[in-house]
Protein backbone atom coordinates (compact mmCIF):
# COMPACT_ATOMS: atom_id res chain seq x y z
CA UNK A 1 0.00 0.00 0.00
CA UNK A 2 2.62 2.40 0.70
CA UNK A 3 4.87 0.97 -2.07
CA UNK A 4 2.06 2.13 -4.23
CA UNK A 5 1.50 5.51 -2.87
CA UNK A 6 5.55 6.18 -2.90
CA UNK A 7 6.05 5.14 -6.07
CA UNK A 8 3.05 6.95 -7.58
CA UNK A 9 4.50 10.46 -5.71
CA UNK A 10 7.86 9.40 -6.47
CA UNK A 11 8.56 12.57 -9.12
CA UNK A 12 6.62 14.98 -7.10
CA UNK A 13 9.19 14.36 -4.19
CA UNK A 14 12.49 13.80 -6.61
CA UNK A 15 11.22 17.17 -7.85
CA UNK A 16 10.24 19.07 -4.90
CA UNK A 17 14.33 17.65 -3.24
CA UNK A 18 15.72 18.87 -6.23
CA UNK A 19 14.61 22.02 -6.31
CA UNK A 20 14.98 22.06 -2.08
CA UNK A 21 18.93 20.79 -2.96
CA UNK A 22 19.14 24.09 -5.60
CA UNK A 23 17.94 26.66 -3.92
CA UNK A 24 20.19 25.72 -0.79
CA UNK A 25 23.40 25.70 -3.50
CA UNK A 26 22.35 28.88 -4.61
CA UNK A 27 22.12 30.56 -1.74
CA UNK A 28 25.60 28.99 -0.51
CA UNK A 29 27.11 30.27 -3.47
CA UNK A 30 25.93 33.62 -2.74
CA UNK A 31 27.31 33.53 0.87
CA UNK A 32 30.61 32.21 -0.73
CA UNK A 33 30.79 34.93 -3.24
CA UNK A 34 29.79 37.52 -0.82
CA UNK A 35 32.57 36.40 1.81
CA UNK A 36 35.20 35.95 -1.50
CA UNK A 37 34.46 39.90 -2.26
CA UNK A 38 34.97 40.37 1.19
CA UNK A 39 38.37 38.92 1.51
CA UNK A 40 39.40 40.75 -1.78
CA UNK A 41 38.91 43.94 -0.14
CA UNK A 42 40.13 43.18 2.72
CA UNK A 43 43.32 42.20 0.82
CA UNK A 44 43.40 45.52 -1.35
CA UNK A 45 43.03 47.56 1.76
CA UNK A 46 45.54 45.80 3.56
CA UNK A 47 47.70 46.05 0.33
CA UNK A 48 47.31 49.35 0.85
CA UNK A 49 47.86 49.91 3.98
CA UNK A 50 51.69 48.54 3.64
CA UNK A 51 52.10 51.25 0.59
CA UNK A 52 51.04 53.66 2.94
CA UNK A 53 53.40 52.62 5.89
CA UNK A 54 56.25 52.83 3.62
CA UNK A 55 55.46 55.83 2.40
CA UNK A 56 55.04 57.55 5.41
CA UNK A 57 58.84 55.54 6.95
CA UNK A 58 60.06 57.11 3.90
CA UNK A 59 58.44 60.46 4.51
CA UNK A 60 59.77 60.29 8.50
CA UNK A 61 63.35 59.48 6.74
CA UNK A 62 63.43 62.94 4.76
CA UNK A 63 61.81 64.89 7.16
CA UNK A 64 64.30 63.84 9.60
CA UNK A 65 66.74 64.55 7.17
CA UNK A 66 65.22 68.22 6.13
CA UNK A 67 65.71 68.60 10.11
CA UNK A 68 68.92 67.86 10.47
CA UNK A 69 70.23 70.01 7.56
CA UNK A 70 67.97 72.63 9.07
CA UNK A 71 70.10 72.78 12.61
CA UNK A 72 73.63 72.27 10.54
CA UNK A 73 72.21 76.01 8.60
CA UNK A 74 71.40 77.19 11.84
CA UNK A 75 74.35 76.02 13.27
CA UNK A 76 76.57 77.74 10.45
CA UNK A 77 75.41 81.26 11.31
Amino acid sequence: MIDKYLVAYAPYIAGILSALVAYLSLRESRRKTKHDEGMDLLDRVNKDNDRLREENEELEKKNLQLIRELEELRNAK
